[in-house]
């Protein structure tokens, strides 16, 4: 009786709540068509170029028609050609005379042809993505003079006009040229089989550094050797400091693979060399004891599920253009994506569609077609060995994080193109060596190992030239998501709100598990912003971003603030509300999670100098409930 009471007591209150929170949705969204037409308004500002020297061809028309322009632009479907498709294409033309092709990107519109929607957004150059399939679309601009004559398939002329070509000759253009049909195929298709012909002397050293882990290792060797086939190959362990007792089983383990040699095996060795750990440090070790022409290096945490991802890899890496070469990782027992390359975001390197099933197509084949990335993970890593020792190999001063980033960014910056292949798939036995990184000595060191690899590689950072700038750059999401459904007001970065003490206890609110944080910045604004935003303030000024919500709760019957704790108490912070259209998506099973953004800087006058925890309350408007709960995120008013 008295909860039945108490329901409707608390009824209008919650309708009310309702109210507000459908209303502060209404307000923050924000639609993909006015976006894209503000973005293209302002990108072909000014006087239009002219267009006169661009003909149109229909796919269906390569090789049969006569080609009486300087730039011919081909479509599957001329009449699906934007409005300013031309003087997008020819704009790049103009302004990069050495130019030989031009893709942009594509949406399509609503049945009515009112609204445009579903983008996508599409890569710089991407040499190895091109032999998977004609990931440049439904349109394609190429300068006649590099026209062959006698080919007449869209797909063949594109990799036959490209081959060879940099960066500098062949353009993206950061433009929707094309409105597709989506129920039908979105462009041609037609996985190039023989990638590259391998010699009998291509023997593959696999580096394995590895440490206490002798019932995983063997998982690995077993794995490795029983379904690895059609490339010789070598194993190389490094033990960095087992147990004697463990010294012997490994030993034991190595010493049996040895003797039952698979017929692509060629050696076994056992390295056992004791020190601090140093990931980089270890894996250069392991590679001045290799003889292959090729050096795989591989987590001891690995099992090999395709007897051909050897070859797979290779494939790729005989290329001279091409730099380090990655695999599709599960975690295991699953089809559940670990990594299919890295992304370089504002937050960092991260792996989109992270923990996402691996049963559908995703963005723009990211998860199937093999593809140039900016990275790949140093779990499982395959290069020459002449361009491994060419660059030094891994820098040691980057301990634990980030050294396979740190190497893969220095091929780029070499000129090589990085790939990760998608067409097969290793299991990922994830953390099983270091565990996780959530203590505040791990964050801390991860904070600044990623601050030396953008000091190294400023160019870098917050930029992918495999990952268009229109694709969300400021949140830990693992989708493919635009930038206009995340784009933080720069004035609401920079608007201060004041700390205020709580009295006493932040008794009777309760520590609770249901309450979860994700706090994707808490730290130094410059920091965050990077050293080409004008207005990032200095060190001192902290910028706190990410989300909370209730697990199992009415989010929009809850009201967050952060929690600062120091020596002397704990100060209390209100949350501005940010919409984060993604926690809908991934949050699915939680109610009204939409609104559960924040972004702010606190003003650290009010608070006293030291070191403060942070965390999150939530506070109940339709009860008196109080949840709290602390990260190890800290922040410094010194």
């Amino acid at each position: 009786m008295l909860d039945t009471i108490k329901a409707l007591v608390k009824a209008p209150r919650i309708a009310q709540l309702h109210k507000e929170y459908e209303s502060l949705l209404d307000e923050s969204y924000v639609s993909y068509d006015s976006w894209i037409r503000q973005k293209e308004v302002e990108y072909l500002a000014g006087t239009l170029p002219n267009t006169d020297d661009v003909q149109v061809v229909g796919y269906d028309e390569v090789g049969r028609c006569t080609y009486a322009a300087n730039v011919i632009l081909f479509a599957a479907d001329i009449h699906r050609l934007s409005a300013r498709a031309l003087h997008a294409v020819i704009s790049v033309f103009n302004k990069y005379p050495d130019t030989v092709v031009v893709y942009g990107d594509e949406d399509e519109y609503n049945s009515d042809r009112t609204v445009r929607m579903n983008p996508i957004f599409r890569p710089e150059w991407s040499p190895d993505t091109l032999t998977s399939y004609l990931y440049m679309g439904n349109a394609i601009a190429v300068k006649r003079s590099a026209i062959p004559e006698g080919i007449t398939d869209i797909y063949e002329l594109i990799l036959t006009v490209t081959k060879g070509l940099g960066a500098d000759r062949v353009r993206h253009v950061d433009y929707v040229l094309y409105h597709a049909d989506y129920s039908r195929s979105l462009y041609t298709e037609g996985l190039v089989e023989d990638k590259a012909e391998l010699s009998s002397d291509d023997l593959v050293s696999i580096l394995i550094p590895s440490k206490d882990n002798p019932e995983v290792l063997k998982q690995l060797l077993a794995s490795l050797t029983d379904r690895t086939t059609g490339v010789p190959y070598e194993i190389i362990v490094l033990d960095n400091g087992s147990s004697d007792e463990n010294k012997i089983t490994i030993e034991q383990n190595i010493k049996s693979v040895s003797n039952d040699r698979k017929e692509w095996l060629k050696a076994a060795k056992y390295l056992y060399s004791p020190q601090e750990f140093n990931f980089s440090r270890i894996c250069n070790e392991l590679a001045k004891n290799a003889s292959g022409k090729y050096l795989l290096f591989l987590n001891d945490d690995i099992e090999i599920r395709d007897s051909k991802w050897l070859s797979k890899m290779l494939g790729y890496a005989v290329r001279e253009h091409v730099g380090a070469v990655g695999a599709k990782l599960y975690y295991p027992e699953s089809k559940v994506i670990q990594h299919c390359g890295i992304t370089n975001l504002r937050l960092g390197p991260v792996h989109k569609l992270q923990y996402k099933e691996d049963n559908r197509v995703y963005y723009d084949h990211v998860n199937d077609m093999d593809r140039n990335v900016i990275a790949v993970t140093g779990a499982c890593l395959m290069l020459r060995a002449d361009v491994f020792s060419d660059i030094g190999g891994f820098d040691e001063d980057f301990v634990v994080a980030f050294n396979d980033v740190d190497l893969c960014y220095t091929l780029y910056e070499k000129g090589l193109y990085n790939v990760v292949v998608n067409t097969t798939h290793l299991w990922h036995h994830e953390s099983l060596s270091r565990g996780d990184d959530e203590s505040k000595e791990k964050i801390v060191r991860l904070q600044n190992e990623r601050q030396k690899l953008y000091k190294k590689h400023p160019a870098l950072y917050a930029k992918d030239p495999f990952y268009h700038d229109y694709l969300t750059g400021d949140i830990l999401d693992s989708n493919y998501t635009c930038a206009y459904e995340y784009e933080y007001d720069g004035s609401m970065r920079m608007k201060a709100f004041k700390p205020r003490k709580i009295r006493g206890s932040i008794r009777p609110g309760r520590y609770d598990e249901c309450l979860i944080i994700s706090l994707e910045q808490c730290g130094s604004l410059a920091y965050w912003l990077g050293p080409n935003d004008s207005h990032g303030g200095d060190d001192k000024t902290i910028y706190i971003g990410g989300y909370a919500f209730v697990a199992g709760s009415d989010n929009s019957c809850f009201k967050f603030s952060l929690l600062f704790e120091g020596s002397d108490g704990v100060y209390e912070l209100p949350c501005n509300k940010v919409y984060r259209p993604d926690l809908e998506i991934n949050l699915d099973r939680e109610e009204r999670p939409a609104m559960c953004g924040f972004s702010m800087v606190p003003d650290m006058e009010g608070l006293p100098k030291g070191e403060y925890r942070v965390g999150v309350m939530a506070r109940g408007l339709a009860s008196r409930l109080k949840l709290c709960r602390f990260t190890n995120r800290y922040i410094s008013n010194e």
